[in-house]
């Protein structure tokens, strides 16, 4: 048996990750339980983008996601790690007359007309009603993100276990006992941080899996200083030369196969915003599962009827947006802190616990 802490994470996402690194800043004696290894699974397969305003959900969801945006660029600061925090900003196209309505809502972007488009992006085929500049979306490296916080966890003494399948979770007193092969974990809290595995540690619990395949071409000698976006369709530059397509969107799979279909649906989305791309050299190619709940916003709070369990799951396209305030809200509510009212209504885990779905936000327009 290992010695008692303060709380057990389970899921080295960087969901766990960065709600161990927030934990253990806070003094909290904290052990982080992964099955496979850190950083793989649906962080691993992720774009990284920090689109606070191309994955728009509500007003909530909007501030939540800005202060997640602080929370990197804070992080990259004082950790001092290189985790492909990169500038520029997100382009977002309008292709239609109702699009471009849409983004001229937001005050902080950057109308650019298809001649701008075209004198910046000189590689792009603009769109006819042109494009917004979103600069303060920037994006990471998702599994370089991750392990940035896991590290950086580790530093501040959290303990993390790798390749560690969690067979049982006991009530025990006011905490729970947490069995992994011969070993237990005793912890006053626990933080399920699973992705979509969590429903099998949450009875009741509604989620499911949206696969999204992806591809990185090497696009050494194209300059590419922003991501482009529509419709949730992005590419994105990364360093070293080379560009990440992405993602389809499969409902009813959970396999991690790539497919032909896959493959030809992302060389159109190269080729949509800009030609020849698809005849880039591959790189690699991916498949991922995205954790879907019922209303598209992540269960995140106290899980109902279990005192100090907590969930933080389920964040669809915005695992990586979201982790660090992710992390710190569930920080907040483990030590007591002040909390968003709002945030924890629309984030409460009850809605799809025990078939109560019920008060589902609808995705509203920009």
């Amino acid at each position: 048996m290992s010695q008692p802490v303060d709380v057990v994470v389970i899921g080295g996402g960087i969901i766990g990750c960065s709600t161990a690194y927030y934990l253990a800043k806070e003094g909290l004696s904290v052990h982080l339980v992964e099955r496979d290894k850190i950083a793989q699974g649906t962080t691993r397969a992720a774009g990284g983008m920090l689109g606070a305003h191309s994955e728009y959900l509500n007003d909530t969801f909007y501030s939540f996601a800005q202060e997640s945006q602080v929370l990197y660029s804070e992080f990259q600061r004082d950790a001092g790690a290189d985790f492909g925090y990169t500038a520029g900003g997100i382009v977002q196209f309008a292709c239609s007359e109702e699009e471009r309505i849409a983004l001229s809502r937001w005050k902080n972007a950057v109308h650019l007309s298809a001649e701008q488009v075209r004198e910046r992006i000189p590689h792009v085929a603009p769109p006819a009603f042109g494009a917004y500049l979103f600069e303060e979306d920037v994006h990471v490296h998702p599994e370089k993100a991750c392990l940035a916080y896991c590290a950086a966890a580790k530093s501040l003494g959290a303990t993390i276990s790798e390749q560690a399948t969690v067979d049982e979770i006991t009530l025990l007193n006011s905490g729970y006992q947490i069995r992994i092969a011969s070993s237990v974990i005793n912890a006053k809290h626990l933080v399920i941080a699973s992705g979509a595995a969590s429903a099998k540690l949450v009875s009741g619990l509604q989620m499911t899996a949206v696969k999204g395949q992806c591809m990185q071409l090497n696009a050494v000698g194209m300059q590419l200083p922003y991501t482009l976006f529509h419709k949730g369709c992005y590419v994105i530059p990364r360093s070293g030369g080379t560009l990440v397509i992405g993602a389809t969107m499969e409902y009813g799979h959970t396999d991690l196969q790539i497919t032909d279909a896959g493959n030809l649906a992302l060389s159109a989305i190269a080729e949509r915003f800009i030609p020849g791309l698809s005849r880039l050299p591959v790189m690699n190619r991916w498949a991922g599962l995205r954790p879907k709940t019922v209303d598209d916003l992540p269960y995140i709070g106290r899980i109902p009827g279990n005192e100090n369990m907590y969930i933080a799951a389920g964040h669809f396209r915005n695992g990586i947006l979201l982790a660090p305030a992710t992390a710190c809200l569930i920080r907040d509510l483990i030590i007591g802190n002040e909390v968003n009212t709002e945030r924890i209504k629309a984030f409460d885990p009850k809605r799809g616990i025990f078939h109560e779905a019920n008060n589902r936000t609808e995705r509203q327009s920009v």
